[in-house]
């Protein structure tokens, strides 16, 4: 998505251009700023679709990146995101999700007012902002330093964008042919069509009608059980990140907390905290760490408990270790969805074969043999 940059833009900062914003009104303000669902759902589309996404990501990780240059410079967090905000173009029109432009001013007015940032609205596709703004919260109130902090998130952000991207390519080529079987027996049928097997040649009696029945029946089956493969390769969605919990738990060890202790903080922050804190309640009462982790349905929760239960057990300061077992998950996933690409490949041939060949047959070859043996008559 182009952004220019407009002349309100280059008035002034963000208060200037919003008048009667108040430090006691910038929370209600920004809670109240919500994008249509039509039209932030057409943004994520397009954005995917042209590849917007990802290089707005990528330009969200190096925006970070000189924040925590920034702010090892002695700038303040406010500050900080204010010279960032200022080297990003911004839309003529700006609403929430537009650009990365916007949602960095409006960060950096949270923060120089003392508002919550959680509250600012993220730029559409940048999935990693929710996730950064957390950690700064968690660093904050703990203390931890958010410059080193900033710069292990965007390096492990960068490094996941890289995984998906070679996901993405990987998948290419199963994808693609999904689409060709898709449409080959609706194919077959204008090439039927084009040779003079029209619609007589299959309504013209109960064996064209069986014929155009079954090839239809074929395409819907061959249909639905390719979307079924593409869906069991791509994997469910996680709503909760084992290795951006690894990174805040990591973060908040350097700064002194205890283990579960850094777990407690991180689920106040992060999405799907309300989920651990049963198993955090029971790590505070004494419970072995299997049992505390035995409940838990959340594939990504359970994963964490199994990287961290070395350190629990050890009871030593792990910091170092956590980064590299984040480090590692997010190469799991990397093999794990490469591997199912693969695999994807090879299973597409089972409904080639059974489903959209029989109906390419029906649609495509069978009326033309049953125009031939019904004669010009």
């Amino acid at each position: 998505m182009g952004c220019a940059r407009g002349p309100a833009e280059r008035a002034g900062p963000v208060r200037a251009r919003l008048p009667g914003r108040l430090p006691g009104q910038l929370p209600s303000r920004l809670a109240s700023w919500r994008p249509s669902r039509v039209g932030a759902r057409w943004r994520r589309w397009t954005a995917v679709r042209t590849g917007a996404a990802d290089r707005q990501r990528l330009r969200f990780v190096e925006a970070v990146r000189r924040w925590a240059a920034l702010l090892r410079t002695g700038s303040g967090e406010g500050q900080a995101w204010r010279l960032v905000a200022d080297r990003e173009d911004v839309c003529v029109r700006p609403e929430p999700g537009c650009c990365l432009g916007h949602s960095l001013r409006g960060l950096a007015a949270a923060v120089e007012l003392g508002a919550d940032p959680r509250r600012v609205p993220g730029p559409s596709g940048v999935v990693e902002w929710q996730t950064l703004l957390a950690l700064l919260q968690v660093c904050r109130a703990s203390g931890a330093a958010p410059a080193e902090t900033a710069e292990r998130f965007a390096d492990a952000s960068a490094a996941e964008l890289d995984a998906e991207r070679a996901r993405r390519a990987a998948a290419a080529g199963p994808k693609s042919t999904v689409t060709l079987l898709r449409w080959m027996p609706l194919g077959g049928l204008g090439i039927a069509w084009l040779l003079g097997a029209g619609p007589d040649s299959l309504l013209g009696d109960r064996l064209g009608w069986l014929v155009l029945t079954a090839g239809v029946l074929f395409a819907a089956v061959g249909h639905v059980w390719a979307q079924s493969l593409l869906r069991t390769a791509a994997g469910p969605g996680r709503e909760v990140d084992a290795a951006a919990w690894l990174d805040v738990t990591a973060a908040l060890l350097r700064s002194g907390a205890s283990l579960v202790g850094a777990l407690e903080r991180a689920a106040v922050a992060l999405p799907g905290g309300q989920r651990l804190r049963p198993v955090l309640a029971r790590l505070r009462w004494g419970a072995d760490w299997d049992e505390a982790w035995e409940d838990l349905a959340d594939e990504e929760l359970a994963e964490l408990g199994r990287r961290l239960q070395p350190l629990h057990t050890s009871g030593m300061a792990g910091a170092a270790g956590l980064t590299q077992a984040a480090r590692a998950v997010r190469q799991e996933r990397r093999r794990t969805a490469e591997l199912a690409a693969e695999q994807l490949a090879v299973r597409l041939v089972v409904p080639l074969g059974l489903c959209h060949l029989p109906a390419f047959v029906c649609l495509g070859v069978l009326p033309l043999l049953l125009m031939m043996l019904r004669g010009p008559g």
